[in-house]
């Protein structure tokens, strides 16, 4: 997740409003998270796939997890097993994902790209299970209850570092009463 999208759910949490967490994946890619079920269910990452012209596609950001060479022996193994119908596969990657791959002369554009996401690392789908430790034991709770958990915690012990603060300066005034008791009784 978003570090400032978690303290900006924190802050919701602390003023009592509704927040929404998904995940983020600093690769890049498409993020379909409509089954994310806070946390404990999936998402689905899959490259960004455009088309150049009419028979070559290229992809310009890879799914999480993913880099260039494992997805190009992923194509390259579903050319082999009949999946795709790519006949050439060029990466162009330097500071920026590009691998042009160019189509069969009879494939259709649409069912490529399908192809390609059902049929390669295109597509990724991690499950998600977020376990803590709790009580000395591993439990699975949703990334909300993490949170929620996490900001009681928080406001736990800024209070605790509030009192302490606060002692230290009731005895820096107590002292100082005293001290000024002294000298006007010139003790």
């Amino acid at each position: 997740h978003n570090f400032g999208e978690l303290l900006q759910a924190q802050i919701n949490i602390l003023q009592k409003k509704p927040f929404k967490l998904l995940p983020d994946f600093p690769q890049g890619g498409l993020v379909d998270a409509r089954e994310y079920d806070e946390g404990r269910g999936k998402v689905r990452l899959r490259a960004v796939i455009e088309q150049k012209d009419d028979a070559t596609l290229v992809i310009r950001a890879l799914p999480y997890g993913v880099n260039t060479e494992m997805l190009i022996a992923s194509i390259e193994d579903g050319v082999k097993k009949g999946k795709t119908k790519t006949k050439a596969t060029r990466d162009y990657t330097a500071g920026k994902v590009e691998i042009e791959i160019a189509l069969a002369p009879d494939a259709d554009i649409a069912q490529a790209k399908q192809a390609l996401y059902a049929f390669s690392l295109g597509e990724v789908s991690p499950s998600l299970r977020p376990i803590v430790i709790k009580e000395q034991r591993p439990v699975e709770h949703s990334v909300h209850d993490i949170l929620r958990h996490n900001t009681k915690r928080l406001v736990e012990l800024l209070r605790k570092e509030l009192q302490i603060e606060r002692k230290k300066i009731d005895e820096a005034l107590q002292s100082a009463s005293l001290v000024r008791l002294f000298i006007l009784h010139r003790i």
